[in-house]
């Protein structure tokens, strides 16, 4: 396998090492529980992720947490009904699997504990190999790849085998790769071939088959 200087140009690298950071250091999405859950539950509905979701986000984000409306999980499940999140949520499905997320977060967190904590501890001790046996695994909506994202953002070292990452490692590989778990069993190979996190190779995948890093929000 080629090196990762030579898979990926600077810029790409550069800014992947970056969101890695964020994921790693648990400060993607300001380390907001909320945004991450709404993130994930958005982008787990197939919308365009840099012309609808990230503008939904980050448009909630200046409404309702930077103005400090809305603080946390808690807050957000209190106020529930009075908020316009079905302009965020027009998919039944996708708005029911970020009230149960939350709900979860929310009833999870120790005293005093944060939202991007609970995630956190959360995350680490998922297993996607039975996911359907956890808590936010079993929620009606959530399958491996928002499993997955959601515990990348939340600072796991993992990875997310949506179609780009696998269309990805096919290549690399040249081979077909037959499901969910052997993408990730395979993604976190070549990542410690290539001497860097799968987060950080996910985010590198993205970024190159994307073309558009300018519009990840940190």
């Amino acid at each position: 396998m080629e090196r990762y200087s030579e898979l990926f140009d600077e810029n790409i690298r550069r800014k992947a090492h970056e969101f890695y950071l964020l994921c790693h250091n648990l400060k993607r999405w300001h380390s907001n529980g909320v945004l991450i859950a709404m993130d994930a539950c958005l982008t787990s509905s197939g919308l365009n992720y840099f012309n609808v979701v990230v503008p939904r986000v980050q448009a909630f984000y200046v409404k309702y947490i930077k103005t400090r409306r809305i603080i946390d999980s808690h807050d957000i499940l209190k106020n529930w009904g009075e908020l316009s999140l079905f302009s965020n949520f027009k998919n039944k499905r996708v708005w029911s699997c970020f009230f149960e997320v939350l709900t979860f977060i929310s009833s999870s967190k120790k005293k005093q504990e944060r939202d991007i904590s609970a995630l956190h501890r959360w995350a680490v001790s998922a297993d996607y190999r039975d996911m359907r046996s956890d808590p936010i695994g079993k929620i009606k909506g959530i399958g491996i790849n928002t499993f997955q994202y959601l515990r990348m953002q939340s600072g796991v070292d993992t990875l997310m085998p949506d179609k780009i990452i696998r269309r990805w490692l096919e290549r690399q590989l040249q081979r077909k790769i037959s499901d969910d778990i052997t993408c990730i069993s395979y993604g976190i190979k070549v990542a410690d071939k290539l001497k860097i996190s799968p987060i950080e190779l996910c985010w590198a995948i993205w970024i190159k088959e994307s073309g558009e890093a300018e519009k990840i929000p940190v």
